[in-house]
């Protein structure tokens, strides 16, 4: 039985992640000259962009990214206060709860505010401080100078 050709397609070849790179790190690019340098044709090019977007443009996306930690935020928010008692009663809204603690963990994160206390760091700070104390007290001198 003979086998298939590969497919030559660029989606077939992994060009996708390349693409949407290139686009967002240089937005003024076209999917002819995106094309060349992926090694697939413009047609798949916008293609790609297009699927990528789902109908957002650039302008939109740059504008998600910039506000990203509020957005997540909102959602946060609105999964918590759509939590009735009706559906406490229910497993669903466990899952609004798990959705509402992601999305405020990764809005920290965007943030750059700790996600997480690491216990190995707390040890090794806690360790320093008994150390430095069983050493005794620092005394510092201080030469007077004489006239």
């Amino acid at each position: 039985m003979p086998r298939p050709k590969p497919s030559t397609k660029a989606s077939h070849k992994g060009c996708a992640p390349q693409i949407r790179a290139l686009k967002m790190q240089y937005p003024q690019l076209g999917p002819t000259a995106i094309a060349r340098t992926v090694g697939c044709t413009p047609d798949n090019v916008s293609q790609v962009l297009r699927r990528s977007l789902l109908n957002y443009s650039d302008a939109d996306l740059k504008d998600y990214q910039a506000n990203q930690a509020d957005i997540i935020d909102s959602v946060a928010m609105r999964s918590i206060a759509s939590i009735t008692d009706a559906k406490l009663d229910k497993s669903p809204a466990v899952a609004l709860g798990t959705l509402a603690a992601i999305m405020i963990d990764k809005s920290r994160l965007i943030k750059g505010q700790a996600t997480g206390i690491n216990v190995t760091v707390l040890m090794d700070v806690a360790e320093a401080i008994r150390a430095r104390r069983a050493a005794g007290p620092v005394v510092q001198v201080i030469e007077s100078k004489q006239p």
